[in-house]
């Protein structure tokens, strides 16, 4: 089985990257194939609307979003974190959902049934805080494009690794929600 996993997160050393790699690290043991990418080191630009992805296997933009397509296309299950900043995913994960256009406009593109894994992250101590965004965000984004979502981890009040890893509910959720892959 093939395991990928995008992070959002500009910080490498962060709670988004730890929790995101800690599931694919598990999910290398039980003999799966893993790939870990964060957006912040991809080149990503917005999308254009220009509709060449209607037409054509690709988008026309030279960036990296036609690699990443591929990565989401050939994998079973798809990992997709980010931080929570000012009530929203980051900059870097809005350019990447936003180019799930290439996919939803395309009739030979398809992530139908796709496994997928959200993970959010925040500085607020409230799982709750930003509830109805991630809810907005697995039923007006993932579930619209026909994702098959598997689970939401929402972790509030984390402001760096260290924060997480002394969080044993935390790391032990992270865990269960690997090894049901």
């Amino acid at each position: 089985m093939k395991i990928i996993g995008f992070s959002g997160s500009p910080n490498k050393e962060g709670s988004t990257n730890t929790i995101i790699n800690k599931i694919l690290n598990i999910a290398e043991e039980g003999d799966n194939e893993t790939a870990f990418f964060s957006l912040n080191n991809l080149n990503i630009n917005p999308c254009q609307a220009c509709g060449y992805c209607k037409e054509n296997e690709s988008c026309d933009l030279d960036d990296d979003i036609n690699k990443v397509h591929k990565e989401i296309e050939d994998a079973d299950y798809i990992i997709i974190g980010s931080p929570i900043y000012f009530g929203e995913v980051t900059a870097q994960t809005k350019l990447f959902t936003d180019r799930f256009y290439g996919i939803y406009n395309n009739e030979n593109r398809s992530v139908d049934g796709k496994k997928v894994i959200l993970v959010y992250t925040q500085g607020n101590p409230d799982p709750k805080t930003y509830e109805e965004y991630t809810k907005g965000q697995r039923n007006f984004l993932y579930e619209f494009m026909n994702f098959d979502v598997v689970n939401t981890l929402v972790v509030g009040g984390i402001h760096s690794k260290e924060d997480l890893i002394q969080q044993e509910k935390i790391m032990k959720e992270v865990e269960n929600i690997a090894m049901r892959i």
